[in-house]
């Protein structure tokens, strides 16, 4: 893929999600006929609590802009999901849309000062949060696709820099290829409390009010800065190792510490279709075919 979606505060963390450059046309007109054929992702909240869906768009270097924020059929304020209801964002058609959805829990009316969630959207007053969010991402091409692009929408769930909540993809059609439903349901007591001594990332675990609240990858535990994290570069072993950045090889990443930490062992053992560390292409990367909707569950049953 020509370049990663990557993690909110730093271009140094890797998101496992690629998606390719095309460009965005902004303000075009869509026929209702056009419209009505256009894809859709839909998110419910199968959780028995309020959860507030956040945003955050691709780039678009062809176009050198940022995809535009989808619009939700949801009514109520700040991306706000009651148990049980759901919002739907259609894509831009033939534009196309790249982006990550992720929920944020125990916020206030506003949608803001979050328990968790709100390292990508702005911190809460209490300070910044370690962006250990259970993110879900799309990349709907252009139609017709721009030149040397996949035709394909892409989607994953990516747990790069960490866990959260249990959430399911499930596309509209699958061809019998990599387009299939993917899942996590990995619960927050599985976290590693000691990854291996190869790591020297300690507990992975993230405490609010003494509940662990969320996981963070081994490479997210080495770069976040204090209390969260230990704030060391990726530069410096094993963080580079871990965290795989510019200058690290798909395969050399495969070969190093990564894939022997007990949190990658986990996501693999327990979520298998969803990226565990930045090149776990295998397992976490999937496609469907043109005109793929996308259900998206939180607290799948």
């Amino acid at each position: 893929m020509p370049w990663s979606l990557r993690s909110e505060e730093t271009s140094r963390t890797r998101s496992a999600f690629r998606l390719t450059a095309l460009a965005v046309l902004v303000g075009l007109s869509i026929p209702a006929a056009v419209a009505a054929q256009a894809p859709q992702i839909s998110i419910t909240n199968g959780c028995g609590f309020q959860v507030w869906i956040a945003q955050l768009q691709g780039f678009d270097k062809q176009a050198n802009r940022f995809y535009p924020v989808l619009q939700s059929s949801n009514p109520n304020p700040a991306s706000r999901l009651d148990a049980g209801q759901t919002a739907v964002y259609t894509i831009p058609h033939p534009a196309g849309w790249g982006g990550r959805f992720w929920p944020k829990v125990g916020c206030d009316a506003n949608g803001a000062n979050c328990t968790v969630g709100s390292s990508k959207d702005g911190c809460p007053a209490s300070g910044c949060q370690p962006p250990a969010d259970t993110l879900v991402e799309f990349f709907y091409p252009s139609d017709p696709p721009a030149p040397s692009t996949d035709e394909r929408p892409n989607y994953d769930i990516s747990l790069v820099d960490g866990y959260t909540l249990a959430m399911k993809i499930e596309p509209s059609q699958t061809d019998g290829g990599t387009c299939v439903p993917t899942a996590c349901a990995m619960s927050l007591a599985s976290c590693p409390a000691a990854e291996i001594a190869d790591a020297q990332v300690g507990d992975l675990r993230v405490r609010r009010d003494s509940q662990v609240v969320q996981c963070l990858s081994p490479c997210k535990k080495w770069n976040y800065p204090a209390p969260y994290g230990l704030n060391k570069p990726e530069t410096q072993q094993p963080g580079q190792a871990l965290c795989c950045p510019a200058g690290v090889t798909p395969d050399e990443c495969r070969k190093g510490i990564v894939v022997r930490t007990q949190y990658v062992d986990i996501v693999h053992r327990e979520c298998p279709t969803a990226y565990s560390y930045s090149y776990d292409d295998e397992g976490g990367l999937h496609s469907c075919p043109k005109g793929t909707s996308f259900k998206v569950t939180l607290c799948p049953r």
